[in-house]
C-alpha cells in the first residue's frame, strides 16, 4: 500500500512539474509592424537579382541575428542561401526591420532568432505587373549604417512626395476610407501611428502608439503605407528617419470615397 500510495504521489508530482513547466511560455521576437505587414514591406521594396529572375530561380535566404532584451538587432549573418547574389538584398532588407523582444513568462529576454525572406521569381513578375515601382531623383548617396535618426537631428527633413497631393494632410483628407465598423458604431479619435522613411523613400515599421478601433488602425495603416518620401539628410547623405503621425477620424466629416457626410 504504501508503495502504490509513493507512485501516486510521484505521478501526482511528474504531472504538477508538467503543468508548470506548459504554463512556462516563450513567445519568439516579433517585427513591430507585425508578421503580415513586414512581408508587405519586404515584397514592395525587394530587389530580385536579374540573373535568378530571368532563369526563375526561386528559394530562400535564412538571415540569423541576435536581439536583446530592449528588441536591438545585431549580429547578422546569412546562414543559408539559394543564391549568392540574394544573400546582400536579404541581408539589406533584414537590417532594416525593427523588432519587439522575445519574451518568457512575459519578461523580455535576449535571444538568436532567424528570419527567412522568400524569394519567388513567379510571384515577384506577378507583383510589378500590377504596381508601380517608386522612385525619386536621388541628389545624394544613402546612409548605409542603418541608424535611425529623429526629425530635429537632420540637416533637412523628409518631404512629403506626391503627384496629386501637395502635402501630407491633403492626401489623408482625400483618401481616408471611414470604416464601416466605426460609422456604425459612432467611433472617432486620433490614432497616432509612428514609422520609419527609409534611405528609397518606403515607409517601413509601421506601428499604432494611440489606437482607436473600429477599422480605423488598419485604415490608418493603409495611408501611411501608400505614401512616399524625399528622405531626410544627414553629413550629405540621405538617411532613415522616425516619424510621428496623428490620423483623426471624426464622424461629421466629408468622406470624399463616398461623398456622405457622417
Amino acid at each position: 500500500m504504501n508503495i502504490l500510495k509513493n507512485t501516486k504521489l510521484i505521478i501526482a508530482a511528474i504531472f504538477a512539474f508538467i503543468g508548470l513547466s506548459s504554463a512556462a511560455q516563450t513567445i519568439a521576437p516579433q517585427p513591430v509592424s507585425g508578421k503580415n505587414a513586414t512581408k508587405d514591406y519586404i515584397q514592395e521594396n525587394l530587389i530580385y537579382p536579374t540573373a535568378d529572375l530571368e532563369q526563375d530561380n526561386s528559394g530562400k535566404v535564412v538571415v540569423a541575428m541576435h536581439i536583446d532584451k530592449e528588441g536591438k538587432a545585431s549580429q547578422f549573418a546569412v546562414k543559408s542561401t539559394f543564391s549568392e547574389a540574394a544573400a546582400p538584398i536579404a541581408m539589406h532588407l533584414a537590417k532594416t526591420i525593427l523588432w519587439l523582444p522575445a519574451t518568457h513568462n512575459g519578461i523580455a529576454i535576449e535571444s538568436d532568432h532567424d528570419y527567412t525572406i522568400d524569394f519567388s521569381a513567379k510571384s515577384y513578375k506577378r507583383y510589378w505587373k500590377r504596381h508601380e515601382r517608386y522612385g525619386f531623383e536621388a541628389a545624394m548617396e544613402a546612409d548605409s549604417s542603418y541608424a535611425i535618426y529623429e526629425n530635429q537631428q537632420l540637416e533637412e527633413s523628409p518631404r512629403f512626395n506626391s503627384a496629386s497631393e501637395t502635402n501630407l494632410t491633403q492626401y489623408i483628407y482625400n483618401n481616408m476610407k471611414y470604416p464601416t465598423e466605426a460609422k456604425e458604431r459612432e467611433i472617432q479619435g486620433t490614432v497616432r501611428i509612428e514609422f520609419v522613411i527609409e534611405t528609397n523613400g518606403n515607409v517601413s515599421n509601421i506601428n499604432i502608439i494611440n489606437s482607436v478601433g473600429g477599422g480605423c488602425d488598419n485604415e490608418a495603416i493603409r495611408l501611411i503605407k501608400e505614401t512616399h518620401w524625399i528622405p531626410g539628410t544627414k553629413n550629405g547623405k540621405y538617411v532613415r528617419c522616425h516619424s510621428l503621425q496623428d490620423i483623426t477620424f471624426s464622424i461629421g466629416n466629408r468622406n470624399f470615397q463616398d461623398g456622405n457626410s457622417y
